[in-house]
Order: structure tokens, then C-alpha cells, then sequence
């Protein structure tokens, strides 16, 4: 009687841990808001972005950390015929301009489809321009950036907005969208141990940021591989060297591909709880935990020479001028359908564009 207490106690405390690890990987906890309407004085509603409490070192070297490892092989990407859209998982991955010690209007600034080409086990990156001049269902039209925020303002489920322009304007299904901001950004790298990139033009930047003693930070990088931190890595994914939002792109693409490899290494084993605890305080996503988890699992899946990027620019977009005189980018569909029919024959993500001439290192100097 009393072996059979025990196995029934066991087996009682075994199902319950096994129920609350099934309750915790199914659970969607990410859907909190990331925009809060705010009455002001005027009357009108202002945007206003909550941020998670971070304790940041103000002497926080700005500067990247001395490389661990080599320079970064480039990978001839292997051409495979494109499949319909329809038969890839496409998931929506949006980085909003939301600082990590306050301020930013929270525009989603780096937007990328990830299409996962599953029977030939490959992945490719389409990255669309944050002056994308679009129609919003339902509202006005605007730059592509600034839905989130209509959708917010207007009481609509942001990410849900954005996947249905995204989906008009490329002419493809969004399955799942995934939303994080700069900060987020920046303890994902250094939960990582840093990445590795390789910078195809020297750029000096500099940045305003107050968990700095001057109230700045400075971007200073030479070309050829570097090894970045977090906050590195956040200003050379943000930084308008050349004034072209094409380049700055192809280096986000760049660092994807970086973050990948890291976690790809056998020593990212012991740093996955820090790396999954940097993303579950400020994550938007329609996934669940273990869909976040199966998604990197997915993205590790896939061999080098079996990314591929994408980036639309001159010759799937023209420059315009919007109400106000705005600067914005009008798309072209034919253009845009034409080069995603040959997503998966494309380059390696990050590569500079053919033919590109590096601009003055500090041409963009002051505009951070």
C-alpha cells in the first residue's frame, strides 16, 4: 500500500510539472500593448511607448569588444528556384525605433519577411524600406512605418495592421509577425557573447544617448570583420551612413545572419536563458513560447549557403514627394513581384550591393 502512496504521489507531481511546462511553452504572454494612448493637453491623444526596466552602466563601452574569433568567410549562397508564396511560412519580423533609456516614436524602422522554403530547406530575407509609401486599410495612406501606430491610435491590433500591408503590398501571406525594439535588440547580442559582421565600409557615427557620461555615443568602425556588442550593434543597425536606408538593410540582414551563427556555436547552449529572458520582457508576437522556440530552431536549420536576402530598392521603388512635401518611396508592384519570384536565386544576406563605392566614412556623421 505504502509503494503505491508513492507512485501515486510521483506520478501526481510528474503530470503536474509536465501540465505547467505544457501550460508554460503553449502560453501567449507576448501580446501586451506596445503603444499607450495618452490624453494631453490639447485634447488630442498622444502615442506613447511603456519600456521594461533596464539597469544600463553608463561608462558602457561604445566602442566593439576585441574579436574572439577570424574574419567572416562569405558564403556563396546556393540558386534554387522560387516556389509560390503560398506553399512558404512567411513570418513578419519588425524592429521599432523605441530607445532603451525612453524616447523614440516607436516606428517600425527595420521590417523584414522571413519566407521558409521547407521541402529545400532554405530561408530568405526581404527587407522593405521604412519610407515605403502604402495604403493603410482603413486609414489615410503613409509611410509603411507608421502603422503600428495608426493601428494603435485607431484601437486595431498593430501587428495585425502591418501583415495585411505587408501582404497588399508584396502580394504574399503572412503567417506569424514577430516586434521588438532597440533595446531588446541590444541584450539579445550581448546575452550572445557579441557578434561577429563584417563591415564593407568604414563608418563613423555618433548617436544620442544618455546612459553615456556626454550624452552621446560615438560609432566609430574600420572596415573588415568586427566583433560588436550590443550597443554597437544596435548603432551600425541604425546608422544612415551613405543617407541610404538600402545599405543600412543589407548591415540589419548582416547581423541576422550574425546572430545566427552565434547561436549556432555549441557554447550558446549556456547562454540561452539569458538570451530567451532578453526577449521575453519586450517581445510582440502572435506566437507562443514554444513557437518562439521552434522558430529558431527552424532558422538553425538552414545551412549558409541556403540564405538568401533581399533588399527593394532602386528598382522596385521611385522617389516621391507625399502631402507636405514629405520624402517617401512609391512602390512598384511589377518590379517588387518580378524580384521576389527570385528570392531564393538571390545572394547571401548582407552582401553590399554590386558595383557599390563606399561613401566618406563620416558622411552621416551627426544624423543619429
Amino acid at each position: 500500500m505504502a509503494s503505491f502512496r508513492r507512485w501515486a504521489i510521483g506520478s501526481g507531481v510528474v503530470t503536474l510539472v509536465a501540465a505547467c511546462a505544457l501550460h508554460f511553452l503553449c502560453a501567449r504572454p507576448y501580446r501586451r500593448p506596445l503603444l499607450t494612448p495618452v490624453a494631453t493637453g490639447s485634447g488630442k491623444l498622444a502615442v506613447v511607448a511603456p519600456l521594461p526596466m533596464v539597469s544600463v552602466s553608463a561608462s558602457a563601452s561604445a566602442s566593439p569588444p576585441a574579436d574572439a574569433g577570424v574574419a567572416v568567410a562569405p558564403v556563396m549562397a546556393v540558386r534554387t528556384s522560387t516556389p509560390p508564396f503560398e506553399y512558404t511560412d512567411n513570418y513578419l519580423l519588425v524592429g521599432l525605433d523605441r530607445r532603451p533609456f525612453g524616447g523614440g516614436a516607436a516606428l517600425s524602422d527595420t521590417i523584414i519577411v522571413a519566407a521558409f522554403d521547407e521541402p529545400n530547406d532554405a530561408l530568405g530575407l526581404v527587407s522593405i524600406p521604412r519610407d515605403l509609401w502604402v495604403e493603410i486599410p482603413g486609414h489615410a495612406e503613409d509611410r509603411i512605418n507608421t502603422v503600428m501606430n495608426v493601428a494603435r491610435r485607431s484601437g486595431e491590433d498593430p501587428l495585425a495592421l502591418l501583415g495585411r500591408v505587408v501582404e497588399n503590398t508584396l502580394g504574399l501571406p503572412i503567417g506569424h509577425s514577430v516586434a521588438i525594439d532597440i533595446g531588446v535588440f541590444e541584450r539579445a547580442v550581448d546575452a550572445l557573447g557579441g557578434v561577429t559582421v563584417d563591415v564593407p565600409c568604414a563608418i563613423v557615427d555618433r548617436f544620442v544617448d544618455p546612459r553615456d557620461v556626454t550624452g552621446y555615443r560615438k560609432l566609430d568602425l574600420p572596415a573588415g570583420a568586427a566583433r560588436l556588442d550590443g550597443v554597437t550593434a544596435a548603432m551600425y543597425a541604425r546608422s544612415r551612413h551613405g543617407r541610404s536606408d538600402f545599405s543600412r538593410a543589407r548591415r540589419q540582414q548582416a547581423l541576422m545572419v550574425g546572430m545566427r551563427r552565434e547561436l549556432s556555436k555549441k557554447s550558446a547552449l549556456v547562454r540561452l536563458p539569458a538570451l530567451f529572458a532578453s526577449f521575453e520582457d519586450s517581445i510582440e508576437t502572435d506566437l507562443s513560447r514554444g513557437e518562439v522556440l521552434m522558430l529558431a530552431q527552424r532558422l538553425l536549420r538552414v545551412s549558409p549557403a541556403h540564405l538568401h536576402g533581399l533588399v527593394l530598392g532602386v528598382e522596385q521603388v521611385s522617389a516621391m514627394r507625399a502631402t507636405g512635401g514629405r520624402a517617401v518611396l512609391r512602390p512598384k508592384p511589377q518590379a517588387i513581384n518580378d524580384a521576389l519570384n527570385q528570392l531564393f536565386s538571390a545572394p547571401a544576406p548582407g552582401l553590399p550591393e554590386m558595383g557599390s563605392v563606399c561613401a566618406k566614412a563620416d558622411v552621416a556623421l551627426g544624423s543619429g
